[in-house]
């Protein structure tokens, strides 16, 4: 018996791993014909959002002499934010140059680079989304309650979003590295968790929710000043010290990095049924607003609590980052790559089959979005899934949140019993 059961899992191991990695790099390849003849299918940040803006013409360029150079093949290795605007944190920049070096020593033929630059950061993704799921079932199983069903619950990553997003963006290294710092944190390796969670950091800022959770926790909650300390330092060497390196080395490029995100317009956002202007700037307000709220909120019946269980641990991990990202004026489809983990961890069978619901929505605003008219704007067929996937993840989001604070209230009138 145990041996059917062990069978099955490394069996569904290889499933989750394979079938997403195989299929997402497939479609994404730029030899590939456009599946299904919708170019929504095939775009991705890496190809068409990156390789071809920066290198094909000098628009995101400082300097339209080094351009030259560049084109001209005088200049074979630019780097980003100090040749031209790069809008990603800095692990994320270092890795791209890495990428972007290895393809233009390989050929000077712009296309051939980018197929090969294309190739490069896939592999990047494949050796962190392998390290995601491998680590996801570690932490399912440590919950002592039916592990084996919980170990099913990584079927989740056979959902379309995960089929299309996974070699698109960042988000699953985000997501890996903020999964392996949970579970370093569970075998208390607390400055190994704060690097890892740094990483996290300095690929995707989102995931700051789980920092402030278990610094919160270490530091308020448990006292524990030494252990805490040590999480802090891991945090900021690799968290931290990156993006002040950033600033020392290029303050233009570190300056374009914030000028983007703080100048860009609503995305799929929560707030555009109620205001019609993608670019008002009452999205950022009620954005910030809604954070602020929900982290004081946080400390307000975080504080009491010590020696939680870790399904419940989980829950607050789960509502740190829906927050920063349902809430966000800014939800491109494949950020919903950074719940999923946690929702896998967080939820029950019948919340997750809701999440799934989500899911389809999500895959589906990449879908339509080349294939309608005035995607960004309400009212088109892209919104109104991405509205589908915003309700579905704020039911889910209050779900847990109630049963955060139903926990917290029956604790405390336990409490005041003994």
């Amino acid at each position: 018996m145990a041996k059917s059961k062990r069978l099955i899992e490394i069996l569904i191991l290889l499933l989750v791993i394979l079938v997403p990695l195989v299929i997402s790099i497939y479609i994404h390849d730029p030899n590939t014909e456009l599946p299904a003849k919708n170019f929504g299918l095939k775009y991705t940040d890496i190809v068409y959002g990156l390789s071809y803006p920066i290198f094909e013409n000098d628009e995101r360029w400082f300097n339209a002499e080094t351009f030259q150079k560049f084109k001209s093949s005088i200049y074979k290795y630019p780097i980003p934010y100090v040749d031209y605007k790069f809008e990603y944190p800095p692990l994320v920049g270092l890795l791209w140059y890495i990428s972007t070096r290895i393809a233009f020593e390989y050929t000077s033929n712009l296309k051939d680079a980018i197929r090969v630059n294309y190739y490069v950061q896939s592999i990047f993704t494949i050796i962190l989304y392998i390290f995601l799921v491998c680590s996801l079932s570690v932490l399912l199983k440590t919950k002592k309650q039916n592990p084996h069903i919980e170990f099913y619950k990584l079927l989740v990553f056979l959902l379309p979003s995960t089929l299309i997003y996974v070699i698109y963006n960042w988000d699953v290294a985000t997501a890996a590295f903020a999964v392996i710092g949970i579970l370093c944190i569970l075998r208390e390796k607390y400055f190994l968790a704060g690097v890892l969670l740094g990483l996290s950091f300095s690929t995707k800022i989102l995931t700051i929710g789980v920092v402030f959770y278990y610094m919160v926790k270490l530091l308020i909650v448990e006292e524990k000043r030494v252990l805490g300390l040590k999480y802090l330092v891991g945090f900021i060497i690799s968290g931290v010290i990156p993006f002040i390196l950033l600033y020392v080395i290029s303050p233009r490029g570190f300056s374009e990095l914030l000028n983007h995100h703080m100048s860009w317009y609503c995305e799929n956002c929560l707030y555009l049924p109620l205001i019609r202007d993608i670019y008002s700037n009452l999205h950022k307000i009620l954005f910030y607003t809604i954070t602020i709220l929900i982290a004081c909120g946080f400390l307000l019946f975080g504080y009491p609590w010590r020696n939680i269980s870790v399904r419940d641990e989980y829950k607050y991990l789960f509502v740190g980052v829906v927050s920063l990202v349902l809430f966000n004026y800014v939800f491109s489809p494949q950020m919903f790559l950074l719940i999923t983990p946690l929702a896998i961890l967080a939820l029950g069978v019948k919340a997750l089959l809701l999440y799934s619901i989500a899911d389809i929505f999500n895959a589906l605003i990449i879908y339509t979005f080349f294939n309608y008219p005035n995607s960004w704007m309400f009212g088109s067929v892209t919104q109104y899934m991405a509205l589908g996937r915003n309700l579905i993840l704020l039911v889910l989001f209050i779900y847990i949140t109630m049963s955060i604070i139903r926990s917290r209230l029956k604790m405390t009138r336990t409490s005041r019993r003994i």
